[in-house]
């Protein structure tokens, strides 16, 4: 067996830098000659629900109307459901060695999409499994206090969740507050938490 060991690299943009650095996205692939075989029979996907510390267990990430945005808590509203699709975790990880992961949503199929850049919405796209698109493709970091972590971009993990205005200073997490990318500035709006249901 041989491991393929690509890297991808991508132009960031930081106010840091004030230039291109390319992170690198690391793809193993094992080789196992021709063929291709079945597969696996589809099973029942556990259903996380995602929240940030600054709204506490009072809010939870959903899509609703095509955005991405935090709600009030409620186990029945499928909108706030999500599948951690680790389906390229072993191929793709992040410049840190961090795991790739999708997060698609229940009720709509769709996957949460990289931003156009900081401050810019998080955004909706169908899902394809059997396709590789790191656009979909996010990450989590190491813990950041009592079990929160950042999840980022698999590509730039220098943006990260933040729930827009959703820290103390202006006002914290309400209904509807929008996600977005935003650098790391260590607010309880950019710490998050992916949970099974239960």
């Amino acid at each position: 067996v041989c491991i393929l060991l690509r890297a991808y690299t991508r132009p960031r943009w930081t106010a840091r830098t004030r230039g291109r650095v390319g992170p690198r996205i690391h793809e193993t692939r094992p080789h196992h000659g021709s063929g291709g075989g079945m597969a696996p029979p589809a099973t029942r996907q556990p259903m996380y629900r995602i929240l940030c510390k600054a709204g506490e267990e009072s809010f939870s990430l959903a899509a609703r109307d095509g955005k991405v945005c935090l709600v009030r808590t409620d186990r029945d509203d499928d909108t706030q459901h999500w599948i951690k699709d680790m389906k390229y975790s072993i191929r793709v990880k992040d410049e840190e060695g961090y795991p790739a992961m999708a997060l698609v949503n229940k009720a709509s199929g769709e996957a949460l999409k990289h931003s156009l850049g900081q401050s810019h919405p998080v955004l909706l796209t169908r899902y394809n499994p059997d396709t590789l698109d790191e656009s979909v493709l996010w990450t989590e970091s190491r813990d950041v206090g009592e079990g929160y972590r950042c999840i980022r971009m698999v590509n730039n993990i220098y943006l990260n969740f933040d729930a827009l205005h959703g820290d103390k200073d202006h006002g914290g997490v309400r209904e509807g507050t929008t996600l977005i990318l935003w650098e790391w500035t260590e607010g309880d709006n950019q710490r998050w938490k992916i949970v099974a249901w239960c």
